[in-house]
């Protein structure tokens, strides 16, 4: 489950072409922020995915994105290029496989390896996807697997990409667009693969002679599963905030981070709780360990002349952004540090810090949540002040400084609203035993603690294909 939306540097007030996404993943699927530099290959040179091998390029571009800790593949991320990529899983009538292949991820991670602009990242990933298609399971502990839609970005605009097995639809996008978790491209594509159209008329979805345009979402989305609705709504919530947004042409990012905060129409009541019915928020809770939850977001401004005149600029957030600050990452500042993966078992580390504190939160979010999102939204006024403040002509060690600055600010409020946190809820606030997920946070710790001690190596699959871990 995730959210990925694009607006139009024109109807921003940066100027700047913005991509966002809410990464949703498995309560215990960390996920990292890794950085890479360019690299040349040698000729017959693979690169080894998350699953399988392929052949490597000759050149591979550098680029900064978003990884779960057991795949190979990002989840978001943005190239030396300004080229940008968020995918989504959907749920096709053409059966997703878990035999080993290129995960939706790899394919997002190739592509800003391979690609400068949003066309070329277009025909860089339909080529991977018709080549070796999508397949693998997609989770760390269970046996599941989907296909996947992206938004393909750069400065001037890009694509809505959605997938079928190897078969592919595209819509130009110009202004705004947002992909959620269920096919969205109907009849209204600019581009489609060759063979799709012939494929679903094979299998008798879709039948020329009734005298209608092909609609590929019809012919190929799954809609007989329970959780869509809830998908459904989800876009439908992002694409009424988006065009609201766009009327007003002068898109601020506060108004963006406010778009992946929402938790829809439960955002107002003061005594709200993370719901069984997570999957419906852009900011998601999960309501069983199986389900997901919002494990990293994302906001790029992507340059809007000459790159090294006007570097990409990115906020990132750990865990869940609604009770989170975005902290800057320039294109050529290095990431926060402690934000990357670390090595051998551990849970101990800055995205862990965040979740932990956010668990304690939501032992009753309603009560708990309120002075841990003032302190943040306190931190995250000040980090955008000091950014719209930095001098055009800032080096790219005074834009690291302050990027290690606010990240560690940032883990300080953590610290300092855990302990607030367990003192509130053990000596002031009793927290409300009505948890309508039940045992929940008992039953996602059980299964952290089994990941830390290796349980599942030998049971499921991606423990052999994973890396780092």
């Amino acid at each position: 489950m995730c959210d990925t939306f694009i607006i139009h540097g024109r109807l921003m007030a940066s100027g700047r072409t913005t991509l966002a996404k809410n990464s949703d993943r498995e309560p215990n699927e960390a996920q990292y922020l890794e950085t890479f530099a360019a690299a040349d290959h040698a000729p017959g040179a693979k690169v080894r995915c998350t699953y399988i091998e392929i052949p490597q390029v000759a050149h591979t571009f550098a680029m900064i994105g978003s990884r779960p800790w057991w795949m190979w593949g990002f989840e978001h991320g943005v190239n030396e290029h300004g080229l940008a990529i968020g995918n989504e899983a959907v749920w096709s009538k053409v059966p997703a496989s878990t035999e080993p292949g290129l995960l939706g991820m790899d394919l997002l991670r190739l592509t800003l390896e391979r690609a400068k602009t949003a066309d070329e990242g277009l025909a860089v990933l339909t080529g991977l996807l018709e080549r070796y298609g999508q397949s693998g399971a997609t989770s760390a502990l269970r046996e599941q697997s989907y296909h996947n839609s992206f938004i393909i970005a750069d400065a001037e605009g890009g694509w809505n990409l959605q997938t079928a097995g190897r078969h592919w639809v595209a819509r130009r996008i110009d202004g705004w667009d947002a992909i959620s978790n269920i096919y969205s491209i109907g009849a209204d594509y600019d581009r489609i693969s060759a063979g799709a159209i012939d494929y679903a008329t094979r299998q008798g979805w879709f039948d020329p002679k009734a005298g209608k345009p092909f609609d590929f979402a019809a012919a190929f989305a799954d809609t007989t599963l329970a959780f869509l609705p809830g998908c459904a709504a989800r876009l439908a919530f992002a694409q009424s905030g988006l065009a609201a947004l766009a009327q007003r042409r002068k898109v601020e990012l506060e108004d963006v981070f406010a778009l992946l905060r929402s938790h829809g129409v439960a955002d107002q009541p003061a005594d709200w709780r993370p719901p069984a019915d997570g999957e419906a928020l852009i900011c998601m809770h999960a309501g069983a360990p199986q389900h997901s939850e919002t494990a990293a977001a994302m906001v790029a401004e992507l340059p809007k002349g000459k790159l090294h005149d006007s570097p990409y600029l990115l906020w990132v957030a750990l865990a869940s952004p609604c009770l989170s600050s975005f902290v800057p990452v320039w294109q050529d500042s290095g990431q926060p540090a402690g934000w990357e993966q670390p090595q051998g078992r551990s849970n101990r580390d800055a995205w862990w810090n965040m979740e932990g504190m956010q668990r304690g939160i939501e032992r009753d979010y309603g009560r708990l949540a309120k002075a841990p999102q003032a302190i943040f939204a306190a931190l995250e006024a000040e980090t955008l002040a000091a950014v719209r403040t930095l001098a055009a002509n800032a080096t790219a060690a005074e834009r690291s400084a302050l990027t290690q600055s606010l990240a560690r600010k940032q883990e300080t409020a953590c610290r300092i609203i855990n302990a607030m946190t367990r003192e509130l809820a053990s000596e002031v606030v009793t927290p409300r035993p009505d948890d309508p997920r039940g045992d929940y946070l008992q039953r996602v710790e059980a299964e952290r603690m089994a990941i830390v001690r290796g349980d599942f190596d030998d049971q499921a699959p991606v423990r052999r294909a994973a890396t780092g871990r």
